[in-house]
């Protein structure tokens, strides 16, 4: 409420506000301790996630972090189509002592009321409690925007609303008078579907050096980097835990106006609950696993499974295989440091994508990459153990 009341006055007393250009206006905030961000964390997993593993680790952060302002703003960007937009996100920073860096973290996919405008909360914002600012925007399907279909895998979309919210946060420091300055040096965290997005920032930055940002590294875990073969591969082994196809073709019809028939890429219940099962508003692994199952052959067309599919389908994984995060040539700095995880055991995001990422990556030349493919653990047990990755970095 203090920081509102300081815009508001300045206002009201005529003195001068410099324009700004991507930040409109404070939604909420509030301060939070440490440990209970920890709590948070492992409600949020829920039954996929073994908290004793890491139970020792939290409480020792906890006890050793910082409490937390959390504040959500709106501020202007673009959609998918290029047109001006109202969108929203989420930055954390320590209420006391200096920013030791920035933290600009892509968004996984999480169900709508989820997302940290809503909540005033979002567990992405965890490394906070070190110090560190650290940048969370909704996306655009998410927050003020809930009412759109979310791009997801639009990862060139995903980078610029991500680029814009740190302008915002920027100008938002500015506007309500905060004498510690956001620190250009920043580390790029993507785990699961923010991946992609967390790998076009960094390219994004690569290409824009006039923003001043200076990235440190590039944390990525369990992404699906080419989408085209993360749903093939999930086709071809007949299971996926994670129902969010559905969600993809929303997207990729409402943002890239494929024209896809659903009818020729889906049957059955999934066809039929189509509108409810993209709202957004359920969790896409507990449908999966207790709903419509796991198997994609129950729920894809026939066509998936012939030598010849229909041309939707074939329309569709087009579409996809253009949505592939290009890496070639000079597009990141070939210094930069990346930290990349997936395990074998993955049944959300097969590992075989990052896999190849890895791979074309050292083929393309860039060398300065650490790969930590695990034998065992689900998809949030990787994001544990990726949390943990980057509370190393942040703290060595």
């Amino acid at each position: 409420m203090k920081r509102l009341l300081i815009i508001s006055v300045a206002l009201l007393m005529g003195m001068t506000v410099r324009a700004q250009e991507h930040f409109i206006e404070v939604l909420g905030e509030r301060t939070i301790p440490a440990r209970a961000q920890f709590d948070s964390l492992i409600v949020e997993f829920g039954s996929g996630f073994d908290a004793d593993k890491y139970a020792t680790a939290f409480n020792i952060a906890g006890k050793l972090g910082k409490d937390v302002r959390f504040v959500s703003l709106t501020y202007r960007t673009v959609d998918p189509k290029g047109n001006e937009i109202v969108a929203s996100g989420m930055v954390a920073y320590p209420e006391r002592g200096p920013f030791k860096g920035t933290i600009e973290v892509s968004p996984i996919c999480k169900e709508k009321y989820m997302c940290g405008t809503e909540r005033l909360f979002t567990i992405e914002c965890l490394p906070s409690i070190r110090g560190h600012v650290v940048i969370v925007p909704d996306t655009i399907g998410y927050g003020v925007t809930k009412d759109e279909a979310i791009p997801l895998l639009q990862s060139g979309n995903i980078a610029r609303v991500a680029v814009d919210m740190r302008l915002a946060v920027q100008e938002y420091f500015a506007a309500v008078g905060e004498k510690r300055s956001l620190p250009r040096k920043t580390i790029l965290f993507g785990y699961s579907l923010g991946a992609a997005g967390a790998l076009e920032t960094a390219c994004y930055y690569h290409a824009h050096p006039e923003l001043g940002v200076k990235m440190r590294c590039l944390c990525l875990s369990s992404g699906a980097y080419d989408p085209a073969l993360a749903i093939k591969s999930s086709i071809d082994k007949r299971f996926n835990e994670y129902l969010v196809y559905p969600a993809i073709t929303l997207g990729m019809n409402r943002w890239m106006d494929m024209g896809l028939d659903y009818s020729k890429i889906f049957q059955g219940a999934v066809l039929r609950d189509f509108d409810k099962i993209t709202e957004g508003n359920d969790n896409l692994g507990n449908y999966a696993r207790n709903v419509y199952g796991t198997d994609p052959s129950i729920y894809l067309h026939p066509d998936f499974y012939k030598e010849g599919c229909n041309e939707d389908i074939n329309r569709l994984m087009e579409g996809l295989a253009s949505l592939k995060v290009p890496f070639e040539g000079d597009r990141l700095p070939r210094k930069l440091r990346i930290y990349l995880r997936h395990s074998q055991e993955d049944t959300y995001v097969p590992v075989e994508c990052t896999d190849q990422f890895y791979k074309e990556m050292r083929r393309a030349g860039y060398h300065n990459i650490l790969y930590h493919r695990d034998l065992h653990g689900t998809h949030y047990d990787e994001a544990a153990k990726t949390f943990v990755d980057l509370f190393m970095l942040i703290i060595l």
